[in-house]
C-alpha cells in the first residue's frame, strides 16, 4: 500500500494533483477571514491610506487632513509603488475596505508561491520544491506579513523572480529583465537594495575568471534595475535633489540612532536562543550552513543563485541585529531559507529520515497555523468595529483626530478626518500636538493604544482631561467626544 502511494505521488498526475492541493489551501487561508487577519496596525495603515489618497484623491502621499498631504514623502512612503498602485487600483474599483485593499496581496502571495515551486524545481528537483511549497504554506508569518498591505511578500516575488531567470541564462534581453525584475524588488522596499552586494558577489564567484564578460553582464542587469529605480525616486522626490536623497538614505542608514546598538544587538542574538521563531529561523540557517559547508569540502558545484541567496540572508541577519527586534525585519531571510532547506537536509542525512523530519515540520507549523488563527496578532475585528461604532453614533460630517490610527482612519467614512502619527520619537506627521490641539476643535478624537513616546504627552493628557470626556473604547482603541458637545 505504501509503495502505491510512494509511486503514485512520485508520478507526473500525483505529483501535479499535491500541487494543486496545496495551492488550494494556499488559496483558502489566503482568503480566509482577509479584513481581520491579520490584524492591522501601524505601518499597512500608511500604506493603504497612501493608496486611498492615490485613489480618490489622486494625490501620492497620505492624507493627514482634509485637503492637506504629507509634504515629506521620503521618510513616509517605505512600501512603494509596485505594491501601492495595484492597492489604489483595487481600492478604487472596490471601495475603501480591508477587503479591496489586502486582494493584491493575496495575489502577490499566489505569485510568491509560484515563483519559489518553479524555482526550486529549477535548482535542485520537483519533488523538493513541493516540499519548499508546503514548508511556506504551513508557516504562519507567511500569513502574519504576507496578508497586510506590506513590501516584504511583493519585493521577494519580484527578486525570486529575477534570479528565476539569471539561473543559467547568457541572453542580454533576459539579462535586462533580469536586471528589471530586481529593480522593481528594491522599488517594492529599499530594504531590498542588499541583493545588490549579494548578485555581484554571486555574479563575482561564478564569472570571475571572465572579467569582460562578467563587466558586460553588469551593465546590462544594471541598465535594467535603472529603470524602476528612477520611478521610485520620483515617487518620494518629485523635485529632484541630491541634498534630499543623502538626507533621506541618512536617515533610513541610522533609524535607530538613538538607540544603545551594542544591547539592541546582544538583545536580539539572545532572541535566536530563547524565542520560538528566531530559534526556527535559525534551524534552518544552521542547515543550510552545514549543506553549503558540505558541498565546499566535496568540491561540489555551488549554484551562482544559491550564493546570491545566502548572502543575502546573511545581510538581512546583520541588519536585524541592529533594529529593535520585531520578527518582521528578518522575515525575508527566514523564508529564503525555506528554498534550500529541504535540499540541505536530504544532503546532510539519510533521505528517508530527511522527508521524514520534513513532514513532522510542516506537520508542527500547520498545528501552530490552526493554534494561532485566534490570536490578537493574527485575528482582531477592533478597527473594523470601531469604524462601525463612527458611522453609528458619531455626527456626519463632524471633525475627528486620530492619533496613531491609520488604519481606522482608512476606514472612516463621510467625516472631516485629521491625523497624527508618531512613526519614531524624532519623526511625525499630521496635526501639530502643540499647536492645533489648542486652535482647532475636534468633535471627537480616536487614540490608538497610548499616549507613550509622545514629546508633550504631558500637554496632551491634560488638554484631553480639560476639553473631553471618554465615551468608549474598543479594543485598544479609546474614543473621546468635545464635552462641550454633551
Amino acid at each position: 500500500m505504501i509503495r502505491t502511494v510512494h509511486k503514485f505521488f512520485r508520478s507526473n498526475k500525483g505529483h501535479y494533483l499535491m500541487l494543486a492541493l496545496l495551492l488550494g489551501i494556499l488559496f483558502f487561508i489566503s482568503i480566509y477571514r482577509l479584513p481581520h487577519s491579520p490584524a492591522t496596525w501601524f505601518d499597512e495603515g500608511i500604506n493603504i491610506g497612501i493608496a486611498k489618497s492615490f485613489a480618490n484623491e489622486g494625490v501620492y502621499s497620505l492624507q493627514v487632513a482634509p485637503g492637506e498631504f504629507v509634504k515629506e514623502k521620503s521618510f513616509l512612503i517605505t512600501t512603494n509603488y509596485p505594491v501601492l498602485i495595484p492597492v489604489a487600483l483595487s481600492i478604487k474599483l472596490f471601495g475603501s475596505n480591508f477587503i479591496a485593499a489586502r486582494l493584491p496581496m493575496v495575489v502577490y502571495l499566489f505569485l510568491f508561491c509560484i515563483a519559489t515551486y518553479l524555482f526550486v524545481r529549477r535548482v535542485y528537483n520537483k519533488n523538493t520544491a513541493l516540499l519548499t511549497l508546503a514548508l511556506i504554506i504551513s508557516f504562519v508569518p507567511f500569513y502574519g506579513n504576507g496578508k497586510a498591505v506590506l513590501g516584504e511578500v511583493p519585493g521577494l516575488f519580484y527578486f525570486l523572480l529575477g534570479l528565476l531567470f539569471l539561473h543559467g541564462t547568457q541572453r542580454n534581453i533576459k539579462l535586462f529583465f533580469i536586471g528589471l525584475s530586481l529593480g522593481l524588488s528594491i522599488a517594492t522596499k529599499p530594504f531590498f537594495i542588499i541583493l545588490l552586494p549579494a548578485l555581484a558577489i554571486g555574479e563575482l564567484y561564478k564569472y570571475r575568471k571572465n572579467w569582460k564578460f562578467l563587466l558586460k553582464r553588469a551593465i546590462i542587469i544594471a541598465s535594467g534595475i535603472t529603470i524602476p529605480l528612477m520611478i521610485w525616486l520620483y515617487t518620494i522626490i518629485p523635485e529632484f535633489s541630491l541634498s534630499r536623497i543623502i538626507k533621506t538614505v541618512s536617515y533610513y542608514s541610522n533609524s535607530y540612532a538613538d538607540s544603545d546598538f551594542v544591547k539592541l544587538i546582544f538583545s536580539n542574538i539572545f532572541r535566536f536562543v530563547s524565542e520560538t521563531t528566531p530559534l526556527h529561523f535559525l534551524l534552518l540557517l544552521v542547515v543550510s550552513i552545514v549543506a553549503l559547508l558540505l558541498k565546499i569540502r566535496k568540491r561540489r558545484s555551488i549554484n551562482e543563485v544559491e550564493i546570491i541567496i545566502f548572502v543575502f540572508v546573511i545581510l538581512n541577519l546583520l541588519w536585524y541585529l541592529k533594529t529593535p527586534g520585531w520578527y518582521r525585519y528578518f522575515y525575508p531571510a527566514h523564508l529564503l531559507l525555506f528554498l534550500s532547506f529541504p535540499a540541505a537536509l536530504l544532503q546532510i542525512i539519510p533521505k528517508r529520515l530527511a522527508i521524514i523530519f520534513i513532514v513532522c515540520l510542516i506537520l508542527f507549523q500547520s498545528a501552530f497555523l490552526f493554534y494561532k488563527k485566534d490570536d490578537l496578532l493574527y485575528y482582531s475585528t477592533e478597527t473594523v468595529k470601531t469604524s462601525e461604532y463612527i458611522q453609528e453614533h458619531l455626527p456626519v460630517g463632524g471633525n475627528i483626530l486620530v492619533i496613531n490610527g491609520p488604519s481606522l482612519a482608512f476606514l472612516i467614512k463621510n467625516r472631516e478626518v485629521y491625523q497624527y502619527l508618531q512613526i519614531n520619537p524624532t519623526l511625525h506627521f499630521g496635526v501639530d500636538m502643540f499647536e492645533d490641539l489648542k486652535e482647532e476643535s475636534f468633535d471627537n478624537i480616536i487614540i490608538n493604544g497610548s499616549l507613550f513616546g509622545l514629546a508633550n504627552k504631558e500637554d496632551v493628557e491634560k488638554y484631553l482631561t480639560e476639553s473631553y470626556i471618554p465615551v468608549n473604547q474598543i479594543g485598544h482603541y479609546d474614543i473621546y467626544q468635545d464635552n462641550t458637545a454633551l
